[in-house]
């Protein structure tokens, strides 16, 4: 398996007919699919994205699939202490705004910081060096 990303991506599913999503870069990965976009006007990301989540909307109703909406959230990436203001929707239903969310089991907060995923990460570690020294005899 691998991660393809493009700028113009463009995604064959099934009955290949292929999904579009001008501008936005949108990695996909099983049936998990992420769309982001860098700009520094935050209405240029919200209409491209609605844009983007509109095409989403009309190919999965063309090829009869469905988005589950509430497993459907966004989360904007941003050193700012300003909260930005932006309203994405799937259909008729908003999607909501999250501070964190794991993608492919990695925790990625809104600030990047990554202490969250190193926290996770270590707490990993020291569960699977104790099951070694216990395996081993080792005290």
């Amino acid at each position: 398996m691998h991660l393809v990303i493009r700028k113009w991506s463009s995604v064959e599913l099934i009955d290949h007919s292929p999904l579009v999503f001008p501008v936005s870069y949108s990695p996909l990965f099983v049936d998990d699919l992420v769309l982001w976009l860098a700009d520094r006007d935050i209405r240029i990301i919200q209409e491209s994205l609605n844009t983007a989540l509109d095409a989403l909307l009309t190919w999965s109703n063309n090829n009869e699939m469905t988005v589950n909406s509430s497993k459907t959230v966004f989360q904007v990436f941003t050193l700012s202490t300003k909260p930005k203001a932006i309203q994405l929707f799937y259909g008729d239903y908003q999607l909501w705004k999250t501070q964190e969310a794991t993608y492919l089991g990695i925790v990625l907060d809104s600030r990047l910081s990554w202490n969250k995923q190193a926290s996770r990460v270590q707490a990993v570690g020291k569960t699977r060096n104790g099951l070694l020294k216990r395996l081993t005899g080792v005290k």
